[in-house]
């Protein structure tokens, strides 16, 4: 048995990506407690901001035509699908930045900072600089190449907090955490590009074609029609609430909630975001075999939820403790925060299997109406929670609810994916 797990290709290829991972985000976790004594909870605001509304912006920068370059047959589709995807993100970001420039004003003021105001022209640069990073992810998931992604993490990692730190040490103040951010990421996404370019270039030169281009757009045309738009429902979902406590108690509450929320969400994404990658490469080569994909998913969902359920414990337990000793007292607000967060996280960390199913067979439709609905629950919670009650109650309110209606995915995918494979049986 112990053989078998061994030479899995899958175990291998989640363990290179973990890897990768584990030291970015050892790196991130053990700069915290110096982060916490070099920026105050009203400048993590201001980075809380900034990455929320570049986490709603990224996921339509390529209106999700990423996840398709997993998908084709050959690699002249794949290929012209990363072309594409990149494509749609320069013209988006041009978009993005004509936006901010007459608007930036306007959003400072409606999230009741105005200091974000002078940072918001960083929002393109790092849209765009994401945006190409994930195609190009996708691309190396097709091509196998993981350690390319994980080379990438560790160096995206390396650049943000040795810019974070020394900027502290500095006193640059916002200009060291939030640059810290964008070059970490800029740096990442060169790495990587180098990387496609010097090993990949002719294969994707030699399949280009404008006609070629447009089929395939038609082809995989649910992505941008349906995946974008539950994308960006999930992304607002998920990033609603950092807005929402800064219009009703400013951004030093924002600060907590950031904090709280990524340190809790780095050891989730060591693993999740490796076997995300690696489940999705492995369920399109399934489907595209005509395989059945509901036993993988469920044990896969399983496994997760097996891998989750102590540090979740320990974190509801310990967590105001462990952030007043490792971060400081002024940090022991987050560490309450985290405490119910990892409601939602731990559902979340155990549905990244259900929501690749759900991309590789193109459901997304039905993944847009359940955010929505979620969505609007969310709003409507955190907003009469911070009207009747405080930050903590409202912060609350979205992890439940978060924690409530994730395993409806979980349930509903398994559902699916074992009636389509029995219908694949009863065919032939």
């Amino acid at each position: 048995m112990w053989k078998k797990i061994k030479g899995s290709s899958f175990i291998k290829n989640m363990t290179v990506l973990m890897s990768g991972t584990a030291i970015a985000q050892g790196l991130t976790i053990a700069a915290a407690p110096i982060l916490t004594r070099l920026y105050g909870p009203e400048t993590f605001g201001l980075l809380g901001l900034y990455t929320s509304i570049i986490g709603i912006v990224t996921v339509v920068m390529t209106l999700r035509y990423e996840l398709a370059v997993v998908l084709p047959r050959d690699d002249k589709g794949s290929a012209n699908v990363l072309v594409l995807s990149i494509s749609i993100a320069l013209l988006l970001t041009i978009a993005l930045s004509l936006l901010i420039v007459f608007f930036n004003y306007e959003i400072a003021q409606i999230l009741n900072t105005p200091e974000l105001q002078q940072w918001l022209w960083l929002v393109p640069i790092g849209a765009f600089s994401l945006g190409t990073y994930n195609a190009l992810k996708y691309w190396s998931t097709r091509k196998k190449q993981f350690q390319r992604l994980s080379i990438s993490q560790v160096i995206r990692s390396t650049g943000q907090v040795s810019t974070q730190v020394s900027g502290g040490l500095l006193s640059m103040g916002p200009s060291g955490l939030l640059g810290g951010q964008v070059l970490g990421q800029i740096i990442a996404t060169v790495t990587l590009g180098y990387q496609v370019i010097k090993e990949d270039l002719k294969i994707i030169t030699s399949s280009l074609s404008i006609k070629h281009m447009s089929i395939i757009a038609k082809k995989y045309k649910d992505f941008p029609l349906f995946s974008s738009s539950q994308a960006l429902v999930n992304s607002v979902s998920q990033h609603a609430t950092p807005f929402i406590l800064a219009a009703f108690f400013g951004p030093a509450i924002v600060g907590f909630y950031t904090l709280a929320l990524k340190l809790i969400q780095m050891p989730a994404n060591l693993v999740g975001e490796a076997f995300k990658q690696v489940y999705y490469q492995k369920a399109s080569e399934l489907t595209n075999n005509n395989k059945p994909l509901d036993t993988h998913m469920l044990k896969s969902s399983f496994y997760l939820a097996i891998i989750g359920f102590i540090p979740a414990l320990v974190i509801f337990i310990f967590a105001p403790q462990i952030f007043y000793f490792a971060l400081g007292e002024d940090w022991y607000v987050a560490g309450q925060y985290s405490r119910w967060l990892i409601f939602w996280m731990y559902f979340w960390f155990v549905n990244r299997p259900a929501v690749s199913s759900i991309q590789v067979f193109g459901w997304q439709k039905y993944l847009l109406i359940y955010e929505s609905v979620l969505l609007l629950a969310r709003v409507i919670a955190i907003s009469l929670s911070a009207i009747y009650y405080d930050a903590l109650t409202a912060v609350a309110a979205f992890s439940v609810l978060g924690a409530v209606f994730t395993p409806i995915v979980t349930i509903s995918t398994y559902v699916a994916l074992k009636k389509k494979g029995n219908q694949r049986v009863k065919d032939g």
